[in-house]
C-alpha cells in the first residue's frame, strides 16, 4: 500500500476491472472475508434502528444501496426494514447477478448501473442512502461532489450513512489490488464538511478480526436540516 496520488480516471478503470473479476457471491463481495457478513449486518441493523428511534429519518419507505454489487446489503439489511430499495453499482455483471441472489421481490426498485463518481440519485426520493465499502474508490473532489448529489436525493428529514474502513495512520493508504484509498477519520470529516453535511451519529463495527482496519459507521445530515417526527411503523 502507498499514499501516492493517483489519477481518478485511471483508478476508476482499474477498480472496475477488479470488481468485474470478483466472484459473484458473498465471499467475492467481501474480498474473501465471508465470515464478516453476519457481524456486519447485525451492527448495521442496530445502527439504522437507533437512527430511526432518534427521529434521524422519518420513515422506512425508501432506501438506496450504493455500491450494491449482487445485493448483499440490499437483501439482508435494507429489504427487511424498508418498503422499497434501489440499487447502484458500477459493474453490470454484479447487478445482473442480483436477480438470482435476491430473487423476484416487489421491494426492489430501480437498479442503476453507473459509478458513484458520476451517479446522481433521483432527487427527493430516499429516507436513507447507504454507502458501504465504496467511497474509498473516489478521489477527494469526486467524493465531496457525490455527497452533494446524495443530499439532493434525500427526502426532507432523510439521512445518509457511510460505512467504511478508516486507517489509524496519519495518512491515507492506497490499495494497489482493488485501487481504493483507506482514509483517515479527519479526512472523512473534511469531506463531510465540504458537502455541507454534519455527523449526527457514529459507531465502530465490532466482531471483526483485529488485523483489519477499523470499520466505522457515520450518519450524516445536511447542516441545519430540521429532523421530522418519526411515523409509527
Amino acid at each position: 500500500m502507498t499514499s501516492r496520488i493517483h489519477d481518478g480516471n485511471d483508478v476508476y478503470e482499474k477498480a472496475e476491472e477488479y470488481w468485474s473479476r470478483a466472484s459473484q457471491d458473498v465471499n467475492g463481495m467481501l474480498g474473501g472475508f465471508e465470515k464478516l457478513h453476519t457481524p456486519d449486518i447485525t451492527i448495521s441493523k442496530r445502527f439504522i434502528q437507533s437512527l430511526k428511534k432518534k427521529n434521524l429519518f422519518a420513515s422506512y419507505d425508501y432506501a438506496l444501496d450504493c455500491g450494491a454489487g449482487i445485493g448483499r446489503v440490499t437483501k439482508h439489511l435494507l429489504m427487511p426494514l424498508f418498503k422499497k430499495v434501489d440499487m447502484e453499482d458500477l459493474v453490470e455483471e454484479l447487478i445482473v447477478s442480483s436477480d438470482q441472489y435476491i430473487g423476484a421481490d416487489p421491494r426492489i426498485g430501480e437498479k442503476f448501473i453507473e459509478g458513484i463518481q458520476t451517479f446522481a440519485p433521483p432527487e427527493g426520493r430516499y429516507d436513507l442512502i447507504w454507502i458501504q465499502w465504496v467511497s474509498g474508490h473516489l478521489v477527494d473532489e469526486d467524493l465531496v461532489a457525490f455527497f452533494k448529489r446524495c443530499v439532493k436525493g434525500l427526502k426532507p428529514g432523510g439521512c445518509i450513512v457511510l460505512k467504511d474502513n478508516v486507517t489509524n495512520n496519519e495518512k491515507r493508504l492506497f490499495d494497489t489490488e482493488d485501487h481504493s484509498w483507506t482514509r483517515t477519520e479527519p479526512e472523512l470529516m473534511e469531506a463531510f464538511a465540504g458537502a455541507q453535511l454534519e455527523m449526527v451519529q457514529k459507531t465502530i463495527q465490532t466482531g471483526f478480526p483485529k488485523e483489519i482496519f477499523p470499520v466505522k459507521i457515520f450518519a450524516l445530515k445536511p447542516i441545519g436540516q430540521q429532523t421530522t417526527s418519526a411515523e409509527d411503523d
